[in-house]
């Protein structure tokens, strides 16, 4: 049985990865195309626009041969033909009259071509032609409420139903925590209301990053990202701690993940469970109870769901993937 192109990914990764000569041998296709295309279509200005158009489909149709022969899906080439369509016409229109916008945009896609990744575009294809959809998926609540344990679970999850699936935890600044630690890492029980006045700027613009660079693309690529916590989640224990966050509130809730659960537990269950981690940060019961609160606000305004989440864990699982089953059906893979 020939093996489908979306087969060559396994979750989102090639089983059978391009080699550094494999990148290399690709890019350098792509600057021959180029080079060849403006050389045709400054000498035979006439017999420019077919050679791009011969150029792109001779090699589709090599990319098709290629694919049968290794047994993959004939599609499965299609993202390198796609780069040198892409080279010709970039080469096509840097030879084009001297008027700015031709050229420049002919060396745009020039650059697109070389840098252009393929495994992006097979998980594009996959989207399309498999009906499978990307999102983002938030995990909320106050400390000890599960996030943590059921987003692993649900990572596992999805990744057996045919996704490529990444876990983000939210509570892990990328710069915050070395602008603004001091001293060492606090000792449990050390949290008091209130701080430095900056701290929640510092890291509303960490946390606006964090979720650019992990959500950028992920529909179009089929991707579904679980978010451990989200910037929500930095609102909330700033809010609850006295940080002067109100002003930035706004820009705190504009993002959005496409669904978030509400993980509820009473707040005498959570500090008993953070009590029993070790070196866990503490806070008081007030902050906990003005934290729940607050996500509790958050699930009412925005139509998310609230799960108790003081039953069982597989409880809690099977509920969870439940509901996300309705949005992210399992693949369905399509065979010759």
């Amino acid at each position: 049985m020939m093996e489908r192109w979306q087969d060559y990914l396994i979750d989102g990764g090639a089983r059978r990865p391009n080699t550094g000569i494999e990148k290399l041998k690709m890019k350098l296709t792509a600057v021959v195309v180029a080079v060849l295309t403006l050389v045709v279509s400054m000498a035979f200005p006439t017999f420019a626009l077919s050679w791009v158009l011969l150029t792109a489909l001779a090699y589709a149709a090599y990319g098709v041969i290629r694919s049968a022969s290794r047994k993959l899906d004939y599609l499965n080439d299609l993202p390198n033909a796609f780069r040198v369509a892409l080279a010709a016409v970039g080469g096509y229109l840097i030879g084009a009259p001297l008027n700015f916008t031709l050229p420049s945009s002919g060396i745009l896609l020039f650059v697109l071509s070389i840098y252009l990744n393929d495994e992006y575009q097979r998980r594009a294809l996959l989207t399309m032609t498999e009906g499978r959809r990307g999102g983002s998926v938030a995990l909320l609540g106050i400390d000890g409420s599960g996030k943590s344990t059921h987003a692993v679970r649900l990572e596992k999850w999805f990744l057996s139903r045919g996704y490529y699936c990444t876990l983000v935890p939210f509570h892990k600044y990328l710069f915050v925590e070395r602008l603004t630690r001091k001293g060492g890492e606090r000792a449990p029980g050390e949290v008091q209301r209130g701080g430095n006045p900056f701290r929640p700027l510092l890291s509303l613009a960490d946390n606006i990053l964090l979720n650019l660079i992990t959500s950028l693309g992920i529909g179009l690529e089929g991707r579904v990202v679980i978010y451990d916590r989200y910037i929500w989640s930095t609102y909330v224990k700033y809010r609850s701690l006295g940080y002067p966050v109100e002003p930035l509130s706004a820009l705190y809730m504009l993002p959005r993940p496409n669904l978030a659960f509400i993980l509820d537990v009473p707040v005498t269950r959570s500090m008993e469970i953070i009590r029993g981690r070790g070196n866990h940060i503490r806070y008081a019961s007030e902050v906990l109870k003005e934290e729940k609160e607050e996500y509790l606000k958050i699930a009412a305004s925005r139509g998310y769901p609230v799960i108790d989440s003081t039953r069982s864990f597989e409880i809690v699982q099977e509920e969870l993937e439940r509901r996300l089953e309705r949005v992210f059906p399992t693949r369905r893979s399509r065979r010759r």
